[in-house]
């Protein structure tokens, strides 16, 4: 038989063993929480130093671009006169707002065109919108040389493609019968052959079409086609034809010139955008042209121009 000193004693070992083993648990537990912090530790710095790396990089690169751009600008800046001089000499150009006409616009273009040599335009022409659809309807079936236009109130495409026809041959019948209804402003004869024309639209069908009354709808069809009528009459009369816009406009113009199929350049307010236009008004590679999305480059390609005795 154990007595109780015995328990006593065999219990005391018990408590001593847990003790130790409590012990040495603690210092072991805390050699590994340290070398995990600290492993923890190097991985964030290493992680650290790669990703201010790759901050670096990107900040070499954008500060690269920048001085790219800066040394394009001022390449162009300095070529931008080789380049545009008699780039239109002796050509005829007709200027249509499809829409309102906007000064600052008519200005950077006009200004493209002195630029390249071509002069004053030979006209340009405002259109007074949205057309009265009933009204021009009318007008059109009261005039024997009209009256074969006068099919549809709101479809008036045939009568747009004669009119933009008219726009580049020297006879201008439909013009001279109908300016007071569709021209809201005028600057030079519009009878005269024309090499090319720059188109510019101003103005846009209302995005809310729910809320338009059917006579509001019928006029904004009545545009619409006529629009597209006097863009196609032009384009289908063999000449270059180029819409503009400025390098803040909205998307819309410019998809609205793809969808007539006419050239295009989205930033005539810089000279890469007038330089642009010099080129498709002269000839060169029909396409979307600027700094927008989506387009087949900041210029056409230039081809050098050459003295016609060579």
């Amino acid at each position: 038989m154990f007595g109780l000193r015995y328990h006593v004693a065999s219990l005391a070992a018990v408590f001593v063993a847990l003790a130790v083993g409590i012990l040495l648990g603690v210092a072991i537990s805390g050699r590994v929480v340290d070398a995990g912090e600290g492993l923890e530790e190097e991985l964030l710095r290493d992680e650290n130093s790669r990703l201010q790396e790759d901050v670096d990089a990107a900040r070499a690169a954008e500060e690269a671009a920048a001085q790219q751009g800066e040394a394009s600008e001022q390449l162009l800046a300095r070529t931008y006169p080789v380049l545009m001089e008699n780039r239109l000499e002796g050509e005829s150009v007709a200027v249509l707002f499809l829409g309102p006409t906007d000064g600052s616009l008519r200005a950077e273009v006009e200004g493209a065109l002195a630029d390249a040599d071509a002069g004053a335009p030979a006209h340009v022409i405002s259109l007074d919108v949205p057309v009265d659809g009933a009204e021009l309807g009318t007008a059109l079936e009261g005039d024997e040389l009209l009256a074969a236009y006068a099919d549809d109130d709101t479809d008036f495409s045939d009568l747009g493609r004669e009119l933009g026809r008219e726009l580049v041959e020297d006879d201008t019948p439909l013009w001279g019968a109908l300016s007071s209804r569709l021209v809201e402003e005028r600057t030079g004869d519009i009878a005269g052959p024309v090499d090319s024309a720059v188109v510019v639209l101003t103005w846009m069908p209302p995005e809310d079409e729910e809320g338009q009354d059917e006579q509001a709808a019928a006029d904004v069809e009545a545009t619409t086609t006529l629009m597209e009528g006097l863009v196609r009459g032009l384009e289908g009369a063999g000449i270059p034809v180029v819409g503009v816009a400025p390098s803040d406009a909205a998307p819309a113009v410019v998809e609205r010139y793809r969808d007539l199929g006419i050239s295009s350049v989205d930033d005539v307010d810089v000279q890469a955008g007038r330089l642009a236009l010099a080129l498709l008004l002269a000839g060169a590679e029909p396409g979307h042209y600027g700094v927008g999305d989506d387009t087949d480059g900041v210029v056409p390609p230039i081809e050098p121009l050459t003295d016609e005795g060579e």
